[in-house]
């Protein structure tokens, strides 16, 4: 179930991500004590840490990680808190884990190497395996655990940090917008022929990319659908505001661009976090730079090379996709094999983004499509 805390929608689904008082009834008594202490995201680390660290002591170790992941979440990419904070976050899941098999790897890629995760959810193995990663902020440890609401789903299951995400990001590897350069770099190391794929947020982007190009992919979800990243930037701007952004940015106004970029991230934290992360995985140095990257992510022209059974999601409140971005991907899809979509909805609890809220509702429609679409497989 999905809770307006605060009345602040980041603030919310934050909350709402990184708690889980449904699971263990004790968190309500935390988040009583600390929302009321929530009144800027740099309130987030000082009080999360503290409520994290009494956790671990406790031996809550789920806990605790979910904890640690918000107080990391506003922190600087540089800051010794988001080190301390992301070291916690990952030590209390392993620790906490009580879910199947769970294989840790580590993928050659670029120099360097990507962290991932093979989980065994089933005694057999017989259909395809399941290659899932994240988006914007993510981190395949918070992923891993939310497959005990995907179930036995009767397939391995292989979760990646790829360049720009999770402790991928933290050794300096940028997010490129080739995404089937990590994934196939994951498949290969994996020796995985042919596979499913899933993309979380920012992820139903970079899914759609891969599948463009990869060709061991069989089926593609997004979770949801993301068409661009402009979206996420304009979303909760005045009509008038948004035009005026792509205008300056077609223009190539640069000083003007970080002039008003940073007056809006200077009074709204949410625009804030999105300029700091943004900066964070694409390497670049200016807002001006930054968007004039932001242009080329986007899924126009991809739609035809999709040649995949797709599925598409979104919700209805989402607050980073416009919902009418569902029906153009679809559109879109031209040459796909087959394209469901779903929309989420309040009365559902699934309207936010990716579904936060009611997750075993999302991936239980996930699971089912798997299956289904299983059978017509070649």
């Amino acid at each position: 179930m999905f809770h307006a805390y605060t009345g602040d929608e980041q603030f919310d689904l934050q909350l709402n991500r990184f708690t889980h008082p449904e699971l263990d009834p004790s968190v309500k008594g935390d988040l009583a004590e600390v929302i009321p202490q929530l009144r800027t995201a740099g309130d987030w680390y000082p009080c999360w840490s503290e409520l994290a660290r009494r956790r671990e002591v406790a031996g809550d170790h789920a806990v605790a990680s979910g904890y640690w992941g918000a107080a990391a979440f506003y922190e600087p990419l540089d800051s010794e808190t988001k080190r301390t904070a992301v070291a916690g976050f990952r030590r209390e899941f392993y620790a906490g884990w009580d879910g199947p098999e769970l294989e840790r790897l580590e993928v050659p890629y670029a120099g360097s190497s990507l962290p991932a995760l093979r989980i065994r959810t089933a005694a057999e193995h017989s259909a395809e395996p399941l290659l899932l990663f994240g988006g914007f902020d993510s981190y395949m440890e918070e992923m891993a655990g939310w497959l005990r609401a995907l179930g036995d789903c009767g397939r391995d299951v292989v979760i990646f940090d790829g360049p720009g995400q999770g402790t991928a990001l933290m050794r300096g590897l940028a997010m490129p917008l080739a995404w089937e350069r990590p994934v196939g770099a994951v498949l290969d190391a994996l020796e995985i022929e042919r596979c499913a794929a899933m993309g979380m947020s920012l992820g139903g982007l970079l899914v759609m990319r891969a599948a463009a190009f990869e060709p061991r992919i069989t089926r593609a979800v997004a979770m949801d659908v993301f068409y661009r990243m402009f979206d996420a930037l304009e979303i909760r701007l005045p009509r008038p505001a948004g035009v005026a952004l792509e205008s300056l940015v077609w223009c190539r106004a640069s000083g003007v661009l970080d002039a008003a970029v940073s007056r809006l991230a200077a009074r709204d934290h949410d625009m804030a976090w999105k300029l700091q992360q943004a900066l964070a995985i694409t390497g670049t140095d200016s807002p001006h730079e930054l968007l004039y990257e932001l242009e080329r992510w986007s899924f126009a022209g991809l739609g035809p090379l999709v040649r995949q059974d797709v599925l598409l999601f979104a919700g209805e409140r989402d607050q980073y996709v416009p919902l009418r971005r569902l029906g153009q991907v679809a559109r879109e899809l031209v040459n796909a094999n087959s394209v469901t979509t779903r929309v989420f909805t309040d009365a559902e609890h699934a309207a936010e983004h990716c579904q936060v809220g009611n997750l075993p509702l999302a991936l239980g429609v996930v699971r089912d499509w798997l299956d289904e679409t299983e059978e017509r497989l070649p």
